[in-house]
């Protein structure tokens, strides 16, 4: 697929899901107009009424172009007067109010791909998902199935409360985050890949685009995009979001990994794109592994809130 950040020409993958969108909205409004034009004659006619005012003062305005600032007030005073009426009647027989609306699958950009001149959020979730086979977001493990009872020791509590707190306020605020990345140390178990995935279903329903990965996996698609040339080295500054989970399980390949890790990071923090990262190694370990290098910019407080979870497995006890 060809779709880039620096260009709006969509690929032929993403404009056939466009096309599909509008496709299948149109034929649900269709179907819906079908409906109330069978059953529901009330409805049907105060419908017809709206439409008929629509075409009555469109001529009106094009036949006295001078009093068109008023013509159209008048207009809207009808229509929202009407319109009301309708969605009114429409509760009451059971629909939703915007039943004979046309749905868009994003509002953002109305099925477009374009909002506000940039390629959309939505179409840059559509490559990923071509690129990644997904987003890699597990939607179970999203906040509000956080589990706030595993921790027996109150201290602990506290401490899960306050981390939470702060990935929800992450996640509700992004993209305009006082520390746009985020950074969470910690053992195994504790509950670091749960936030990062409700951070990853939250931001993907707040219309952004996102991609969580494991550091093993980004690796291995380098490696593999380098044996083959044909498949084209993976965007990972695309996403608006890019989770990286358990770093430092990944291979550590001479001339690969370091500089693969360095590269993604500096991009996308010159860039302005947030990264969220999970590791079960503490600085000191992270450090010898990567360089100073790397950890500058895993750690820097320009870039990166970094929270160390200090609480007791709950791996073994979560059901």
């Amino acid at each position: 697929m060809m779709t880039t950040t620096k260009s709006l020409h969509f690929g032929k993958e993403v404009e056939g899901e466009l096309s599909i969108r509008k496709n299948r909205s149109g034929r649900m409004l269709m179907e819906h107009k079908k409906n109330i034009s069978r059953n529901y004659p009330a409805i049907e006619e105060l419908r017809r009424e709206i439409s008929e005012i629509s075409l009555d003062f469109a001529d009106k305005i094009m036949a006295s172009p001078k009093d068109a600032d008023a013509l159209e007030s008048l207009a809207r005073q009808m229509l929202d007067t009407k319109e009301a009426q309708l969605r009114e009647m429409l509760v009451n027989n059971g629909f939703p109010a915007d039943y004979l609306e046309f749905k868009y699958v994003c509002e953002a950009c109305r099925d477009t791909g374009v909002a506000d001149g940039q390629m959309c959020g939505c179409v840059k979730q559509l490559v990923i998902n071509d690129m990644f086979s997904g987003s890699g977001i597990n939607r179970v493990e999203c906040f509000e199935n956080f589990r706030h009872d595993l921790l027996s020791v109150p201290k602990e509590q506290r401490a899960m409360e306050r981390i939470f707190e702060y990935c929800v306020n992450y996640a509700d605020s992004f993209p305009n985050n006082d520390v746009q990345d985020l950074m969470l140390i910690g053992a195994p178990g504790i509950g670091k890949t749960f936030l990062l995935n409700s951070i990853g279903f939250r931001v993907l329903e707040n219309g952004h685009s996102v991609l969580k990965i494991t550091a093993n996996r980004l690796v291995n698609t380098v490696l593999d995009s380098i044996s083959d040339k044909e498949k084209g080295r993976p965007d990972f500054v695309l996403p608006e979001l890019l989770i990286i989970d358990d770093l430092g399980t990944e291979p550590m390949i001479p001339n690969i990994t370091i500089e693969t890790i360095l590269s993604i990071i500096c991009e996308r923090q010159d860039m302005r794109k947030s990264t969220v990262i999970a590791t079960n190694k503490d600085v000191g370990s992270l450090q010898e592994d990567y360089g100073d290098r790397v950890l500058s910019r895993l750690i820097s407080p320009n870039f990166v809130k970094m929270i160390r979870i200090n609480t007791s497995s709950v791996r073994e006890i979560r059901i």
